[in-house]
């Protein structure tokens, strides 16, 4: 008899899936099995019944993995930041590698590419060099921290959890996190609500780098009469952080949840910070501004950018067409041993950091355009290039993209993603004419089920 909703079962977890849930298969059918681990013995309910795959919640573990450890965090469970830190590192790293080559296999079709081992975050704890942190309303006053847990099968915005400590971050982010915190509930100011659009407070975001520079940035709603409390915020911090880089005051109109501001309001200190990354022999800086999307583990980030740079196998003489360039950092990182490196990013505001961090390391071979690549007129204009990069956000490239790619024909493309899945789409679609030689998971989010991926596909 089919599983059915609310059945009992119980079940041994031999995989994690992308997502962080636990695989298991009940007569045959796969049971995605939330808060299983690998090598685990469990009693679960069937939240969810398909025709040919269950969900369930774990129940009970009647027999624990050899590979779990104690959590370290007193959040972990109700907080939504960490999916696995009651699994031992090493086998989330060899769990997420799993995932990537099942993913280019099963859904990318590829058979004799050589998988390098993966490469673990240099890090492990406090690895992040960016936290987004959510206000949101209660009953004593703005809550501020990340978005909790959902229980499985819940749907909606999860409420945000008033958190006391995290070991992704530095303890001082979580410092000035608490600071911030105890200023905006004595402020009198409601944190903003996105179903009636009202309330003040939004987003704080507390961005370090490998240089010791802080950035803080404080995205409220578009309320002029109440910006003084925001300036007294930063005023207020700068006081009590010395070290702080830079206070930024955004506001934001539009109700969508992104912790970006659109619109500078006020600003204490310097208008950027200088991130570095380095790899073997390669070092690099960055301009950072308040909204730039940049790797969120900065010695992740070099190993990321290692193995593009070691994929890529440059020898002075190319041309790197760097697509998704966002604020030009892998086109920057390789552009030492090419001879141009052009970058194509939408946003404006990355592009301009991109020609910056281009200046600051003395580059000349760099050049950058903001254009979206959803549009014909910038696919055609894309230059011809001997090796392409691609970046594109989690859903993946677009298709109109794909094909201006495959009119372009480099002799090889670096595909890197952050999500197996749609990484593997994209590589079938190039399949006719490319080749999946090499690809290497890398780790820059220990805890979470987030996976980084390098692959190189060369033309027939």
């Amino acid at each position: 008899m089919p599983l059915q909703k609310d059945d009992v079962i119980e079940c041994s977890i031999e995989s994690l899936a992308f997502g962080g849930r636990g695989v298991a298969h009940v007569d045959g059918m796969a049971v995605f099995v939330a808060g299983g681990l690998p090598g685990d013995t469990v009693t679960a309910r069937v939240v969810k019944a398909k025709k040919r795959f269950a969900e369930a919640v774990l129940e009970r573990v009647t027999a624990p993995s050899p590979h779990r450890v104690e959590p370290k965090c007193a959040h972990f469970g109700s907080c939504g930041g960490c999916a696995v830190q009651d699994l031992d590192y090493a086998e989330q790293v060899a769990q997420k590698a799993a995932q990537v080559e099942n993913a280019l296999r099963r859904i990318g079709g590829a058979a004799d590419f050589v998988l390098d081992p993966p490469a673990p975050s240099p890090a492990v704890w406090n690895y992040r060099n960016k936290m987004e942190f959510a206000f949101e309303q209660g009953e004593d006053g703005p809550r501020l921290g990340l978005r909790a847990t959902l229980p499985a099968g819940d749907k909606g915005l999860a409420p945000v959890l008033d958190i006391e400590e995290c070991h992704l971050c530095a303890s001082r982010d979580v410092d000035i996190l608490r600071a911030a915190r105890d200023f905006v509930r004595a402020s009198g100011l409601s944190a903003y609500d996105p179903a009636d659009n009202t309330g003040f407070w939004r987003h704080l975001v507390v961005r370090h780098t490998a240089l010791n520079e802080i950035m803080v940035h404080l995205i409220t709603a578009e309320a002029p009469d109440d910006y003084g409390q925001a300036e007294a915020l930063g005023e207020s911090l700068a006081d009590r952080f010395p070290d702080l880089t830079s206070f930024v005051h955004s506001s934001r109109a539009r109700r969508s949840l992104a912790a970006t501001g659109e619109k500078a309001v006020f600003r204490l200190g310097a208008r950027t910070v200088t991130e570095e990354v380095a790899h073997g022999d390669r070092t690099v800086r960055y301009h950072l501004g308040p909204n730039a999307f940049f790797q969120t583990n900065t010695a992740g980030a070099g190993e990321l950018f290692g193995t593009v740079r070691e994929f890529c196998g440059l020898t002075g003489v190319e041309t790197v067409l760097d697509l998704y360039c966002g604020c030009g950092a892998i086109g920057i990182f390789l552009a030492d041993q090419a001879r141009r490196v052009v970058g194509v990013e939408v946003s404006e505001e990355a592009v301009s950091k991109a020609w910056a961090s281009a200046k600051l390391n003395k580059l000349t071979n760099c050049e950058f355009t903001a254009a979206s690549l959803d549009s014909p007129a910038a696919l055609k204009g894309l230059p011809k290039a001997d090796v392409l990069v691609v970046d594109p956000p989690r859903a993946g490239i677009h298709e109109s993209t794909a094909q201006a790619i495959l009119t372009l024909a480099p002799k090889k493309i670096l595909a890197v993603s952050c999500d197996p899945t749609t990484l593997a789409r994209d590589v079938k679609r190039f399949s006719e004419h490319y080749t999946l030689t090499r690809a290497r998971a890398v780790d820059m989010f220990p805890h979470t089920h987030h996976i980084e991926t390098v692959t190189l596909l060369e033309r027939k």
